[in-house]
């Protein structure tokens, strides 16, 4: 084997050495490895479900990660060949851990679905809360979606946008119902369900949650859907102007 084969595939040397060599690496190799499993398994979950939840998996985490991994396997080749591991193994692991310190200390949105459809169930309430102060104020709520879903645009939280299986922002959503208890077509989870009387006096929002990826309505504790209502009563005072819905 010429000089410049051995120095490709690196050279022999002490036993103990090379055990201390694979150690110390492996040790370090662990840091990007363990650090990037949640992004593993955020997209994972992702592309294997409709929707998540939260930000999309850091990139640079993943293939940290990977470089890391493919430099700690050829360390262990080379000792278990009895060779000296080559230079770049070393340093792929020293990337991996690298690209760990800095990017894994960046923030990241929480990827949890009951807090997702806290957030998601808060949102509409403040529409709701809105459109109740309108609806004592004025005896009447707008029929047309427009309005609530200006509303809704502006009450959506951070904390409730979901992404599709690339990663993309779904928007929220009013969608119109014919009757209280009808389902909307082609619902994704954020989307509030609205229904209006045709006189405006009366109203009723669903929400819809995420359960497993999937939409779903959210529920109460006895398994009932979650539904916020408006009714014109005469007999009440006129309501306050309602504070200005905060971004």
């Amino acid at each position: 084997m010429t000089a410049v084969a051995r120095r490709g595939e690196g050279g022999s040397s002490p036993w103990g050495l090379r055990l201390v060599h694979a150690g110390v690496f492996l040790a370090l190799a662990a840091v990007p490895l363990g650090a990037s499993r949640s992004e593993w398994r955020h997209l994972v979950d992702a592309l294997s479900q409709p929707f998540n939840v939260g930000a999309p998996p850091r990139v640079l985490m993943l293939v940290g990660s990977v470089v890391a991994a493919v430099g700690l396997v050829r360390l262990l080749v080379a000792l278990a060949r009895g060779r000296s591991a080559p230079l770049w193994a070393s340093l792929a692991v020293l990337a991996g851990v690298a690209g760990t310190l800095v990017y894994g200390r960046e923030p990241v949105d929480a990827r949890s679905e009951p807090r997702a459809n806290l957030a998601f169930l808060a949102s509409a309430r403040r529409v709701h809360l809105e459109m109740v102060g309108q609806l004592q104020s004025k005896a009447e709520v707008p029929v047309e979606t427009a309005p609530w879903q200006a509303l809704l645009e502006q009450a959506f939280r951070a904390d409730a946008r979901v992404r599709d299986r690339s990663f993309r922002s779904v928007p929220a959503r009013v969608l119109r119902v014919e009757t209280p208890g009808a389902a909307a077509e082609r619902t994704v989870p954020g989307d509030v369900w609205l229904f209006v009387s045709p006189d405006g006096v009366t109203f009723s929002l669903r929400v819809v949650g995420l359960e497993q990826g999937r939409p779903a309505l959210l529920r109460d504790d006895t398994g009932e859907p979650v539904v916020l209502t408006g009714l014109f009563n005469p007999d009440l005072p006129a309501a306050e102007p309602p504070a200005p819905l905060l971004p």
